[in-house]
């Protein structure tokens, strides 16, 4: 079948991970004053969007995704197939794109890109202790 994803490839949406990602944070969410975790809801829901349309993009779609909260500190994984590293793009005002990766590095505390044998895993950290109320 031709364009069919590579095996192994997850049916995701960014609707479906952004929703993951709330029902994840939902207990912190509750904790922290109104601000922070609006905040927190936001930057954590472009974060996984970005990461979800940049593997769905560019890299042969999503083969994992995981996300996990461990104290205030939410932590999202998104496997895919291309062992190739994100880069930075120049965006053009003309051309639509070239903003995502710019985004997830602004508003992650830190972002890491590992290959594996079976592509890459980018790991993206948001501390909810480190934002300002």
């Amino acid at each position: 079948m031709a364009n069919s994803p590579p095996p192994g490839t997850v049916d995701l949406s960014c609707a479906d991970a952004r929703s993951r990602v709330r029902l994840v944070l939902e207990p912190l969410l509750r904790t922290l004053p109104a601000s922070r975790a609006t905040r927190l809801q936001q930057d954590a829901c472009l974060i996984v969007s970005e990461l979800v349309t940049n593997a769905l993009l560019h890299a042969g779609g999503v083969r994992d995704f995981q996300v996990c909260l461990e104290g205030q500190v939410l932590t999202v994984r998104v496997g895919d197939h291309s062992s190739t590293p994100p880069t930075p793009r120049s965006a053009v005002a003309s051309v639509p794109g070239g903003h995502g990766w710019m985004i997830i590095e602004r508003l992650s505390d830190s972002v890491t890109a590992e290959p594996d044998a079976r592509g890459k895993t980018v790991t993206a950290t948001l501390d909810a202790s480190c934002m300002a109320d």
